[in-house]
């Protein structure tokens, strides 16, 4: 049964969510502070499958709740609920390592859809590693026997390179023009999102959707920040970027192997940065 941690300090608040995720089939616990949450995250032999954390907490701020947990190497997907609208408020967030920035007061159903959606997917990341761990070692190939031809792969390799620039998907390192860069956990993840569907225009409801988690995506300019912070990162020049496209319109292109053989992107097909 998956297990959630409800960090929250308003206690008619922690056993609403609590009751109605138990009769979602849910495990449920719930800590009134930061402390307590990190005591709990530590501490347990089964680990926790996702934490609903308030902002707003006594002693210690959801943000250096969410910060800690991350530098302890848990990668635990956060849903962080506060009563704070703006933006700076959510790309804080999002820089601490929240998955979901979820603004009070809620639907409950999307906050269940939510929690419904990444703990499906962390379970299927789970098993697909374990499947991968427990597969048998290929014998090695007969001398002079000819080679099969390699599996085509539907995601990025591990080591991804474009421009001037490195991405480790295993090790979750990057440089740029021989430099370390250091991107916070969704902005890597959406970094492989856009490597893994390279060419493609991708809009922002599906970035939302597939990278945030969000059941229902609100309109929000989340995207476009995330997008000039890539460019800063990963462009000579983010004015008149060549590898994260804006497609007027319709969302965003990631280019990564452009050449100058290849025709640069006209006005037509691209928007102003942003």
């Amino acid at each position: 049964m998956p297990r959630i941690l409800v960090v929250e300090d308003e206690d008619h608040l922690a056993i609403g969510i609590k009751f109605n995720l138990e009769a979602e089939g849910f495990e449920v616990e719930t800590a009134a502070d930061g402390q307590s949450a990190l005591a709990a995250l530590a501490a347990e032999s089964t680990p926790f499958d996702l934490v609903i954390l308030d902002v707003m907490l006594p002693g210690m701020s959801g943000y250096a709740v969410c910060e800690a947990v991350r530098r302890q190497g848990n990668e635990v997907p956060v849903v962080m609920l506060t009563a704070r609208t703006l933006v700076e408020d959510r790309i804080r967030g999002f820089d601490a390592g929240t998955d979901v920035y979820l603004q009070k007061p809620f639907d409950l159903d999307e906050l269940i859809s939510i929690v419904r959606s990444h703990i499906s997917r962390r379970g299927s990341a789970t098993r697909t590693a374990a499947a991968i761990a427990s597969a048998p070692v290929p014998p090695p190939p007969v001398e002079g026997a000819d080679a099969p031809p390699p599996l085509p792969s539907a995601t990025a390799p591990a080591v991804y390179r474009f421009g001037a620039a490195e991405v480790n998907f295993d090790t979750w390192e990057a440089r740029a023009q021989g430099s370390p860069v250091r991107l916070t956990n969704l902005e890597m993840k959406l970094l492989r999102y856009l490597v893994d569907h390279e060419g493609k225009v991708v809009s922002r409801n599906e970035l939302l959707e597939r990278v945030w988690g969000m059941a229902r995506p609100p309109a929000t300019r989340t995207i476009d920040t995330f997008m000039l912070n890539l460019r800063k990162y990963f462009e000579g020049d983010p004015s008149k970027p060549v590898h994260f496209l804006s497609v007027r319109g319709m969302g965003y292109r990631f280019v990564g192997r452009h050449t100058p053989t290849e025709p640069a992107p006209t006005a037509s097909d691209v928007s102003p940065p942003g």
